[in-house]
């Protein structure tokens, strides 16, 4: 199993969780308000979503078979799921007061459209939707870690 595939299912049982499934709209909020960040957002970025970023980026070089993919549909899934986490905030000094921000909500939600597009694409197998979906990708991406965490954009 892949390391997207492990991260992928783990992030998709906690968005699961965060969603939570309950009887009632109202024990639902209950669950969600409940519900505490357990690792940083720079954790959940280096961990889950630049590997899953940097495979749907591999993309140039075209799957050809069913194993490439099921990997590009793994890695859109699990930006989805680890996008709706970093939407919430993280266990890191800052990570919270930045889920806040307008700016790292429109950021966050670009990453959500371009996974969505990702997905479809893998889905679809068209090379050609899952390129243009990349090139979605890289405007939050570049975008949030120049206004949250410079250190980042200038180690490149």
């Amino acid at each position: 199993m892949s390391t997207v595939t492990r991260s992928g299912l783990a992030i998709v049982g906690c968005a699961l969780a965060a969603a939570g499934v309950s009887s009632s709209a109202q024990e639902s909020r209950d669950t969600a308000e409940q519900l505490e960040p357990l690792v940083s957002i720079m954790e959940l970025m280096q961990q889950t979503i630049t590997p899953a970023t940097n495979q749907l980026w591999s993309a140039y070089q075209e799957p050809s078979t069913p194993a490439q993919w099921r990997a590009m549909e793994e890695a859109a899934i699990t930006l989805l799921a680890a996008s709706s986490l970093t939407a919430t905030g993280g266990t890191g000094p800052m990570d919270n007061d930045w889920a806040r921000e307008p700016a790292w909500q429109a950021f966050n939600q670009a990453m959500i459209a371009a996974g969505r597009a990702a997905l479809d694409a893998s889905r679809n197998h068209d090379i050609d939707a899952l390129l243009a979906a990349g090139d979605l990708l890289l405007p939050p991406c570049e975008g949030c870690h120049q206004q949250f965490n410079p250190a980042v954009v200038n180690a490149q």
